[in-house]
């Protein structure tokens, strides 16, 4: 089976030294996706054996950072350009990262490349125990707002739980083929415990593939409940906004 490698490079156009290496390898199959959002929504929706972060310096380390923020056990390459080298290359171990310049030679950088593509080609194909890199995803609510993360869940057509926690209390919402089947917080449950999380803005998140809820108490399709919700948030700002004049 092929090593599968989500590559992310914001540059539509430019096909750089990394990337012309990396389709000369054998049985490895590349995605390239143009910016963190899409790349979160793909790494949520399918598997992959490795992730790869192309860019300069400061912003693809960024990226890389957040991607292992939201994706613990996912395999992270930065291939990045120009200088802070040294002081990059040790932030991105602190993170597990593994850090690349692709200022070196062509011989140097496939070295590298394949440093990074061998251990992922020994475990593709091959279900681990526990939870796999597509399956883990949690991150704070400061990097995406609670209705990001509902809609990239359900535009991936996820099943599972999604855990909410913050100074407030605890909220789960339940998701079953992309729709939202269940939800509570505190007393609320269905619809009102959904419209409370939308408020939240600070707090974190995690994801749980396959957590199935017996209990539906939400029966409007997600686009809906995204809509409705956004429209009384921005409506409660408005309002706010207007009170403070």
């Amino acid at each position: 089976m092929e090593t599968r490698l989500l590559i992310l490079n914001a540059d539509p156009v430019f096909q750089d030294r990394a990337i012309g290496l990396l389709d000369e390898m054998d049985n490895l199959e590349t995605c390239i996706v143009r910016s963190m959002a899409e790349a979160v929504l793909v790494l949520m929706s399918e598997n992959f054996d490795g992730f790869v972060v192309e860019g300069e310096p400061a912003t693809a380390l960024e990226q890389a950072t957040n991607a292992r923020q939201h994706f613990p056990s996912l395999q992270i390459l930065c291939v990045t350009s120009g200088a802070d080298k040294t002081d990059s290359a040790v932030r991105a171990a602190r993170q597990k990262i593994l850090y690349v310049s692709r200022d070196v030679t062509e011989r140097r950088l496939r070295r590298e490349l394949g440093k990074f593509v061998r251990p992922l080609d020994q475990g593709a194909g091959t279900p681990s125990e526990g939870v796999d890199p597509c399956h883990s995803l949690i991150g704070n609510l400061n990097q995406f707002s609670a209705a990001e993360i509902l809609q990239m869940s359900c535009l991936s057509q996820r099943s599972g739980r999604l855990t909410f926690k913050s100074g407030r209390g605890n909220s789960e919402i339940y998701l079953h083929h992309g729709n939202v089947r269940h939800a509570i917080f505190g007393q609320l449950e269905g619809e009102p415990a959904v419209a409370e999380v939308f408020r939240w803005r600070q707090g974190r998140f995690y994801f749980e593939e396959g957590i199935i809820s017996q209990v539906q108490t939400v029966n409007r399709p997600w686009a809906h409940l995204l809509i409705d919700n956004l429209q009384k948030f921005d409506e409660t700002i408005e309002l706010s906004v207007c009170t403070q004049r």
